[in-house]
């Protein structure tokens, strides 16, 4: 009988023990992180951050390709792309239980109803078709203005740029009176891409098509340093931002490549009549439907909050890393916390925020939008964690000046054993949060759209995690390729987006999240583990006592 109740007592030890980890959800037994990791992090940081899975993010990041090489805009703001995108975001979001909604906004907005194309006509006679060649490189600019459906027909010409022997030298050499002799009036213009890349060439090109106003543009890479780049299409692209006179003009806008460039330059030495029909079947609306997507956990005090935010769309690309990887680490936080508090890991103490941003390639459009919608909200945000082209080579998070939460990340980072630096504060939809005022002031100024914002409180803890895989500063400082807003920015890059990285990356923002807004499972007190074995043990021992006595009798 003692032997008995020593192991009612012995069970009870054990129950009393395991059941608090049960109950609140600390199994200290099942870690899937790492050793380097165990050292450094808790055992709830370890399991939460062990769910994060590489694949996963990567296939979504591979789905929201899917949509954008499906769709002849990609997905640009406003685009058919754009909106599939934001009904995918939207039901990965259900999938997971999250409170979810789609938050409409009226801005400028864009589509195609068909392929771009331009065919270089060399007897400029449109009615003759066996001289006519097709361009295959030519892509239009992301906002570019239309063509009439069938095409604008016109004679072509080339705006030369100055002969320099590297690309330091550009802009150094005047443009000169070399354009002066060449009309462009409902033309359309062939033109070297570095000629927007210093003001001593784009200030005299912008008075020349502000005067002369083309028929349309086509951009080419100028100079051999320049011909392994692919064409490649600005944030600015045909929209008002640091190229207003190709909206104010209405002047369609596109891209080849060095290549047939170098054709259509060297068709044009050899007949002069040479003429091309190109067409840009866009559709442009002042007053179109915007969708920013929003996914809610809510906290255990509801008061603050946490948003952990990318961008979706895109230029005429697919998007791959810029930024179909940062909106893949999205859903994949989301996921991941939806299943750590289905599992019981993990309550977050406040209310997180997964928002998915449609326009940052209209210059932060989308964010400045929910800055204006939450204006009232802004002083409850604790935090921003955007997440911008992750998963490439080094990450980097901006600085927070006025906060301390790009160092959180920094040790997160640190204490997962990823390589880490900081970055400007600059460059994506986490200004917006840090300093509305200005954003207020820029969107006035490209657009002369007025969102208000000026007023709402900045939020100081606002970064941006950003890694650079062949980033296009590149193309400039190192002579090697920056295949972002280019076609090259897909999955089948070498080097580009990588699995491993991209799962690194998603898990400093995991365990970022979870440093800024803690558990609010509360953690089992010992003295409560003691009051309920003094509870039981007596019943257990009685019930014990009680079965061996029948047993016995």
């Amino acid at each position: 009988m003692r032997r008995r109740q020593s192991l009612a007592i012995f069970f009870v030890l054990l129950l009393t023990v395991a059941l608090p980890s049960a109950l609140y959800g600390h199994e200290i037994w099942r870690t899937s992180a790492s050793t380097s990791e165990s050292s450094a992090l808790n055992s709830l940081e370890q399991q939460v951050v062990g769910l994060v899975n590489g694949t996963e993010a990567y296939d979504y990041d591979l789905e929201l390709e899917n949509i954008a090489l499906s769709h002849p805009d990609f997905r640009s703001a406003g685009s058919l792309g754009a909106n599939e995108t934001a009904n995918l975001i939207k039901a990965k979001f259900e999938s997971f239980g999250l409170e979810t909604w789609l938050e409409s906004f009226k801005f400028w907005n864009w589509s195609l109803s068909g392929k771009p194309s331009l065919v270089i006509d060399v007897d400029g006679n449109r009615s003759t078709k066996a001289d006519q060649v097709v361009i295959d490189s030519f892509q239009c600019e992301h906002y570019s203005w239309p063509t009439p459906l069938n095409g604008t027909f016109a004679p072509l010409v080339v705006l030369p740029l100055p002969a320099i022997s590297s690309r330091s030298q550009i802009g150094q050499v005047p443009i000169g009176t070399s354009w002066d002799s060449i009309n462009t009036t409902d033309k359309i213009v062939l033109v070297g891409r570095e000629v927007r890349t210093h003001p001593n060439w784009n200030d005299p090109y912008a008075a020349k098509l502000s005067s002369q106003v083309p028929a349309a543009v086509i951009y080419m890479w100028w100079y051999p340093w320049d011909s392994f780049i692919p064409p490649f299409f600005s944030s600015s692209g045909g929209v008002p931002i640091n190229g207003g006179y190709y909206w104010s003009n209405r002047i369609p806008v596109g891209f080849v490549n060095h290549d047939a460039g170098l054709f259509v330059n060297d068709s044009k030495t050899v007949h002069p009549n040479l003429a091309a029909n190109l067409t840009i079947p866009s559709i442009i609306s002042s007053n179109g439907t915007h969708y920013n997507v929003v996914g809610k956990i809510a906290g255990q005090d509801p008061s603050k909050m946490v948003i952990i935010s990318s961008h979706y769309d895109t230029v005429m690309d697919a998007g791959f890393c810029d930024n179909g990887a940062g909106t893949a680490g999205v859903i994949e936080l989301a996921r991941v916390i939806a299943e750590a508090i289905n599992r019981s890991y993990y309550q977050p103490q406040y209310t997180l925020l997964f928002v998915c941003f449609t326009g940052e390639e209209l210059y932060l459009v989308g964010s400045a939008e929910f800055v204006k919608r939450h204006k009232n909200d802004m002083a409850n945000i604790i935090a921003v964690i955007h997440s911008d082209c992750i998963g490439s080579r080094d990450l980097h998070v901006s600085r927070t000046p006025g906060s301390e939460l790009n160092q959180t990340v920094t040790k997160a980072a640190q204490d997962l054993g990823i390589p880490i630096s900081p970055e400007d504060p600059g460059g994506s939809d986490h200004e917006s949060f840090m300093d509305p005022s200005l954003i207020d002031y820029w969107i006035s100024s490209y657009w002369g759209v007025e969102l208000n914002i000026s007023d709402a409180p900045p939020v100081a803890s606002s970064t941006m995690l950003i890694s650079y895989p062949l980033f296009y500063s590149d193309f400039w400082s190192m002579g090697t390729p920056g295949w972002i807003h280019t076609a090259y920015d897909n999955s089948t890059t070498p080097n580009w987006v990588d699995l491993s990285h991209l799962e690194n990356h998603i898990k400093v923002a995991a365990l970022s999240v979870m440093r800024i807004s803690p558990n609010a499972i509360p953690e089992f007190p010992p003295i409560a583990a003691l009051a309920l074995l003094m509870v039981i043990t007596p019943f257990v021992c009685i019930v014990a006592r009680k079965a061996s006595r029948l047993r016995t009798g």
